[in-house]
């Protein structure tokens, strides 16, 4: 059950990233993000109303923490696609999310079965096929420095929200929302920009907002029965989802190479969890 909602979450978060990359290449990324949170926060109210959730300081702390990481996280993720590809960006973002929790459980004692350490191998070797591009140029570049920010934003983020409680159900995903969102309108407060974007745009991030906080309450829930890294590893393939989209149905193109780097991201990503 927990890989399946581990599974869960990547398809809701990844459909929530393509759409908040369309609505970045047509407004700021800090705009697009404030308006999604709006829709995270109500999807994780009614994830609260109906899912049985005990409150705890601890847990208020680790919402509070992985809210402030968030927050930019998808505004550096939306400006990094936005900037270069999906493609290019994602599988960056894919190796943040899974090797962070890693990390986090080695720190606290755990070890690296041999099966893992292949994982991690292939899919830093893929990860270096993916993101090659003979026309690559400065603009790409950039997309590239911001991706890996956000990867490491990504992956602090979902270990903290992840060490929540087995019992707080949604408390954490729900205070990580609201939390992101006041920092994503002060941000907009101070630079002059719309804390959310007009109509016909406020819909479609109204919408990335509710399925990018309806995947992080799976990813919550499948933590809760079953472990961390796994857990991380299964909903970091993500980035895979919002890139099939961006080539099926936006401007992106997919060389054959990048498909098989791809292949080789997700093929990595299931050697660490099966390790």
């Amino acid at each position: 059950m927990a890989i399946l909602l581990g599974a869960l979450a990547a398809v809701l978060i990844g459909c929530s990233d393509f759409l908040g990359r369309y609505g970045t290449r047509r407004s700021h990324a800090v705009t697009i993000v404030g308006g999604a949170l709006i829709g995270g926060v109500a999807i994780s109210s009614i994830g609260l109303a109906i899912i049985p959730s005990e409150f705890s300081t601890r847990d208020l702390v680790l919402g509070v923490a992985s809210g402030l990481f968030i927050g930019f996280a998808l505004a550096t993720l939306y400006e990094a696609m936005a900037t270069s590809s999906a493609a290019i960006a994602g599988p960056l973002v894919v190796l943040g999310t899974a090797l962070v929790p890693f990390g986090w459980d080695l720190a606290f004692g755990a070890t690296l079965s041999p099966s893992i350490v292949v994982g991690i191998i292939i899919a830093l070797l893929s990860l270096l096929v993916v993101m090659y591009s003979p026309g690559l140029t400065a603009q790409h570049g950039r997309g590239i420095r911001i991706a890996l920010v956000s990867a490491v934003f990504w992956g602090i983020s979902t270990t903290l929200v992840g060490e929540s409680g087995n019992d707080s159900g949604v408390w954490a995903p729900f205070v990580q929302r609201i939390t992101a969102l006041v920092v994503m309108f002060a941000i907009a407060t101070a630079r002059s920009l719309p804390k959310v974007p007009a109509r016909p745009l406020f819909g479609i991030t109204l919408l990335s907002g509710v399925l990018g906080g309806a995947g992080m309450i799976a990813f919550v829930l499948g933590t809760q029965r079953g472990s961390l890294g796994s857990v991380a590893v299964t909903t970091s393939m993500f980035p895979v989802v919002s890139s099939a989209l961006s080539a099926a149905f936006d401007d992106d193109t997919l060389h054959w190479w990048q498909i098989v780097g791809i292949a080789g991201v997700v093929g990595g990503i299931g050697v660490l969890a099966l390790g």
